[in-house]
């Protein structure tokens, strides 16, 4: 599941869907394991060259208000900057979760999306 492009113009709207997913998927996997099935999450960071950022563009289109532009404009700049993910990176992700038996519910794809989830699964991190 990815919520990218699924809400309505705002990065913070992303990321709130985001957060719902996981929890969603932690509470399946609760869930599940009792019929011995499991719900992993592969978590892809920004991924330019893969179909998911262009399936998200064709949704966002319009979508931004022309006074919050600016700041979302920002934004995805920011994105483009530095670190990326990968179709390769997506396809290990997968394998990874697909494969594992620890019980491990997250999965970065990606090494932007590792350097997240370092950060915002730290227990002292308010910023995420």
């Amino acid at each position: 599941m990815t919520a990218g492009g699924q809400v309505e113009g705002a990065p913070a709207g992303h990321g709130t869907a985001a957060v719902v997913i996981e929890g969603f998927t932690g509470s399946l996997a609760l869930e599940l394991a009792a019929f011995n099935v499991g719900a992993k999450l592969v978590e892809p960071g920004y991924a330019p060259t893969t179909r998911f950022s262009e399936n998200a563009g064709e949704r966002m289109a319009g979508m931004i208000p022309a006074g919050y532009a600016p700041v979302a404009q920002a934004i995805f700049a920011e994105l483009g900057s530095g670190q990326y993910t990968t179709e390769q990176d997506v396809a290990e992700g997968v394998w990874r979760a697909a494969n594992d038996t620890s019980g491990q519910l997250r999965f970065p794809a990606g090494a932007d999306a590792v350097a997240l989830a370092t950060v915002c699964h730290s227990p002292y991190s308010a910023s995420c």
